[in-house]
C-alpha cells in the first residue's frame, strides 16, 4: 500500500499527522523520531501507534512545516510532490499526498475508546459464547491450537506477537513480548481459554484506561469551551447569522449587547464596555472602540461593535491553551515512570522465575502456569496511570485544569506557597471600601446622592455603591435625566441638581474642577483602589474608593494548606506595603514582599528555590506569569485570570475558587496513597500466585483468573478517586467596614 501523509490538524508551532503505515509499527516510530529529532527547530516529536499519527512541535515559523514535511518523505521514500506552503505552513490540498483536512477548519483525532471498546466487545462475546455452551449446556471445549477456539486466540495474539518481534529484534524486552509469548505458548498446550483470559484483562485494562484519559480529555474541553456556536457578520450592510466554525479571517463580526466575543480581531466600528476579566482579569469594564483589539471569550457589556476576524477557531488565545492541555494526560507524573520499571523488572524476574521452576521441579505444566502468572504486569502498569487519569478527571469536573500528571504528583510535595494579592487572595468584585468626604459634605449625603445617579447603572462599581447602601437601609431618589458616558461614568439630574459620578474626565468634560481632590485622591490610588468623583453643580463633594473583596475561604485555605504540608506561606504583591501587611495580618501569612515588580516575584521564586524549596506560585495577572513560570507548580486562578497567566501556569482554577488549592493539595496525597496501594495489591497476588504455581496448587486456568481478579482490583481502587470529595472549606467575612 503507498504511504500517505495526512495533516489533521495543524497551528502555528504544532502539527498532528495521520501516517498510514505507521501505525503499529515502532521501527518507523523511531525512524521518524530520529530524523526530526535532528533538525534544530524541532522541540518534541510523540508518535501514537494506535492511532498512526504522528504529532510534531516546533519553533513557530511558517517556512519550517515544509522541511518537517520533507523530512517525513524522506523515510518513506516519497519523492516530494510540491515546494509551496500556501497556508500557514500547511501543505497545499492539492497534493496526492495530503488530504489536508486542516483546510477546512476542521478538527479530528483518533478516539482510542472506540478500537478498545471493539477489541474488548470481541474477545468478550467468544468467552461468554464459550461459558455458556461449557457451563449451561455441558458441551465441552476443544482448546488445542488448531481448534477454532485456539486459532481465534492466536489471532488476537499476533498484534501482541508482532509487537514482541519487534521489541526482541531491538533487544528490548517488554510487557508486550511477555503478553505474545505467553499466550502463543497457552495455545500451543492446548489451553487456548487461559489466553483467552489473558487477553480479555489485557483488553478490558486497555479499555478502562482509553475510558478514563478520553473522559478527562473532554472534561478538559469543556472546560475551555468559551465560545458561542453562531454570531451575525456583516455582508453587504446586512446581518447574516453564520456558524462559528465557518468564520474566516476578514469577516465583519456584529456584536450586541450581553453577546459573547467569539474571534480575536479589531474593532472597525462601534463602540462598546467590555468585560475582558476572563481575558486580563480586569474586575472594572474597559471601554473599546474603533482600533482597539477584542478577544475570543470576552463579553459585550453594552453598545454594539462590529469586529474585523484575525484569528478565528484554532487559532484564537482559546486554541492555544486547549494545545497545551491536550496532551496533558501525556505529561506523565514521575511516578508512572516508576510504575513502568516495576512492570519491566517483573518481566525480567518472569523470565527467571520460570526457568527456575523447570529446573527444580522439571514440570512443563507448573513452570508455565507461573509464566502465565507473571506473563501480565497489566496490573503494575495501570497502578499509576488509571489512578493519576482517574485524578485529573475528577479535577475536571469540579472545573480545575490540571496539565499533566507530574503538576498533580508535585503539588503534594510543595513546602513554600507564594500567593500574589489582587484577583488571589482578594476576588474580582468590587466592594466600595472607603468614603471620603470633602468639607460641607458628609458620607452619608455623597453616598445618597451616588446610589441615586447609579440606580439603573449595570457597571460593577454601581453595583458595589447600591450594595453598600442596601448595607446601610438607605433608598435611592429618583432621577430625572441620566446619561451615560462610556468609560468614564454617569451623569443624572437628582432634585433639580446635577449630579456627576466618575472619573477625572468626566470632570473635566464637564467643566468641573478636580484639583483640591487629587491629593486626597492620590493615597488611595497608592492603596490600589479604584477612586470616581462625586461632583453637585459643578463642585467635588467627596471621592468614592473601591478596593476588591478578601476572598471570605482565605484564612481557612491557608490555614489548611500549611496543615497539608507547606510550611511557609509568603506574600508577593505590587501593593504598597500597608496594604500588603494588613491583609497578611488578616489571613495569617507571615512573610511578605510588597511593592515589588514582575521580574521580582520570579526572583523572590528563584531565591526560594535556591535555598531547597518547592515553591507553588497562585497568581491570575500578566505580572505573574513570569513567577508562575520559574516556580515548580504554578496555578493561575483561572476565570478572572489573564491568558499569560494561564498559558504559564501548570494548573488552573477555572472557578476562581481558592479552594480548589486544597481540593488539589489532597487530591493529590490522596493519589499517591492509592497508587502505593495499587502497587501492593498488583506485586503482592504476582507473588502470592508465583508460590501457589511452584507447588502445583495454581492451574493455568486460575492463573489467567488471577489477573482478571488483581486487574480489577486495582481499577476498582483507582476509580474511588474519582469520586474523592476533600472536607469543605469554612468561610467566614474578612472584609473591614467599608467606610473605616
Amino acid at each position: 500500500m503507498t504511504e500517505t501523509i495526512e495533516i489533521r490538524h495543524a497551528i502555528p508551532g504544532r502539527i498532528r499527522y495521520r501516517i498510514n503505515g505507521l501505525r503499529r509499527n515502532q521501527d518507523l516510530a523511531r525512524q521518524m523520531t530520529d530524523s526530526l529529532l535532528r533538525l534544530d527547530f524541532i522541540e518534541t516529536v510523540r508518535p501514537n501507534l494506535k492511532c498512526a499519527s504522528l504529532v510534531v512541535s516546533f519553533t513557530p515559523d511558517e517556512t519550517l512545516p515544509l522541511r518537517i514535511l520533507d523530512a517525513l518523505r524522506e523515510v518513506l521514500g516519497i519523492t516530494p510532490a510540491l515546494r509551496e506552503l500556501p497556508m500557514a505552513g500547511v501543505p497545499d490540498c492539492a497534493s496526492p499526498l495530503c488530504e489536508c483536512r486542516a483546510c477546512q477548519a476542521t478538527r479530528t483525532g483518533c478516539n482510542p475508546v472506540k478500537g478498545a471498546f471493539r477489541r474488548f466487545a470481541v474477545i468478550s462475546t467468544v468467552m461468554g459464547v464459550v461459558g455458556v455452551r461449557s457451563l449451561l449446556f455441558g458441551f465441552s471445549v476443544t482448546q488445542t491450537a488448531f481448534s477454532p477456539l485456539g486459532l481465534i486466540a492466536v489471532g488476537f495474539s499476533l498484534p501482541l506477537f508482532k509487537q514482541a518481534w519487534e521489541q526482541i529484534r531491538s533487544k528490548r524486552f517488554t510487557l508486550e513480548a511477555f503478553l505474545g509469548v505467553s499466550c502463543v505458548a497457552a495455545v500451543a498446550a492446548g489451553e487456548a481459554l487461559t489466553a483467552f483470559e489473558v487477553l480479555w484483562i489485557n483488553s478490558g485494562a486497555e479499555l478502562i484506561k482509553a475510558w478514563i484519559t478520553e473522559r478527562s480529555r473532554k472534561s478538559i474541553s469543556r472546560i475551555l469551551s468559551v465560545s458561542s456556536h453562531h454570531t451575525f457578520v456583516l455582508v453587504d450592510g446586512i446581518e447574516v447569522e453564520k456558524e462559528v466554525s465557518d468564520l474566516v479571517p476578514g469577516d465583519v463580526v456584529v456584536l450586541h449587547t450581553s453577546e459573547k466575543v467569539c474571534v480575536d480581531g479589531e474593532i472597525v466600528d462601534g463602540g462598546a464596555l467590555m468585560d475582558e476579566a476572563p481575558i486580563t482579569g480586569r474586575s472594572d469594564f474597559v471601554a473599546r472602540q474603533a482600533g482597539d483589539r477584542v478577544m475570543a471569550g470576552t463579553f459585550v457589556r453594552q453598545g454594539v461593535i462590529y469586529v474585523e476576524a484575525q484569528e478565528v477557531g484554532d487559532r484564537t488565545y482559546l486554541a492555544r491553551i486547549l494545545r497545551m492541555v491536550e496532551d496533558s494526560l501525556e505529561n506523565r507524573a514521575p511516578i508512572e515512570g516508576v510504575a513502568d520499571r516495576l512492570a519491566a523488572n517483573l518481566v525480567k524476574i518472569g523470565f527467571v522465575v520460570t526457568g527456575g521452576t523447570l529446573l527444580l521441579t522439571g514440570s512443563l505444566w507448573r513452570a508455565f502456569t507461573v509464566m502465565l502468572v507473571m506473563a501480565c504486569p497489566c496490573a503494575t502498569v495501570l497502578a499509576a496511570s488509571t489512578a493519576v487519569s482517574a485524578a485529573l478527571n475528577a479535577a475536571a469536573r469540579r472545573n480545575i485544569l490540571i496539565k499533566g500528571g507530574r503538576y498533580l504528583e508535585e503539588i503534594g510535595t510543595t513546602d513554600t506557597i507564594c500567593f500574589d494579592k489582587t484577583g488571589t487572595l482578594t476576588t474580582n468584585e468590587p466592594v466600595l471600601a472607603r468614603i471620603v468626604p470633602l468639607p460641607d459634605a458628609t458620607e452619608e449625603y455623597i453616598l445618597g446622592r451616588a446610589v441615586s445617579v447609579e440606580m439603573h447603572n449595570h457597571h460593577p462599581l454601581a453595583q458595589a455603591v447600591k450594595a453598600e447602601a442596601d448595607r446601610r437601609g438607605m433608598e435611592a431618589e429618583a432621577h430625572t435625566v441620566c446619561e451615560y458616558f462610556l468609560g468614564m461614568g454617569m451623569r443624572a439630574e437628582v432634585g433639580g441638581s446635577e449630579i456627576l459620578v466618575g472619573n477625572s474626565k468626566l470632570m473635566e468634560m464637564h467643566g468641573v474642577n478636580v484639583e483640591p481632590a487629587r491629593r486626597k485622591a492620590a493615597p488611595l490610588r497608592r492603596q490600589g483602589r479604584t477612586v470616581l468623583f462625586l461632583a453637585e453643580d459643578k463642585k467635588v463633594l467627596g471621592l468614592l474608593a473601591f478596593d476588591n473583596m478578601i476572598r471570605p475561604e482565605g484564612r481557612e485555605v491557608v490555614r489548611r494548606l500549611r496543615r497539608g504540608g507547606a510550611d511557609d506561606i509568603v506574600l508577593i504583591t505590587g501593593d504598597e506595603p500597608n496594604t500588603a501587611a494588613d491583609l497578611a495580618r488578616r489571613l495569617g501569612i507571615a512573610t511578605v514582599h510588597a511593592s515589588v515588580m514582575p521580574e521580582d516575584k520570579a526572583d523572590i521564586v528563584d531565591t526560594l528555590q535556591r535555598d531547597g524549596a518547592s515553591v507553588m506560585m497562585v497568581g491570575d495577572g500578566v505580572n505573574d506569569a513570569l513567577a508562575l513560570a520559574h516556580a515548580d507548580v504554578g496555578v493561575a486562578m483561572g476565570a478572572g485570570g489573564s491568558e499569560v497567566a494561564i498559558e504559564a501556569a501548570d494548573i488552573a482554577l477555572v472557578d476562581d475558587d481558592l479552594g480548589g488549592l486544597v481540593y488539589v493539595q489532597s487530591l493529590s496525597r490522596a493519589t499517591l496513597k492509592v497508587v502505593n496501594q495499587n502497587f501492593w495489591i498488583a506485586t503482592g497476588s504476582n507473588l502470592f500466585g508465583v508460590a501457589l504455581g511452584a507447588t502445583g496448587l495454581l492451574s493455568p486456568v486460575m492463573a489467567g483468573l488471577l489477573h482478571i481478579v488483581h486487574s480489577l482490583g486495582v481499577l476498582a481502587n483507582s476509580a474511588r478517586l474519582m469520586r474523592y470529595e476533600p472536607p469543605a472549606i469554612e468561610t467566614a467575612p474578612l472584609n473591614d467596614s467599608p467606610h473605616a
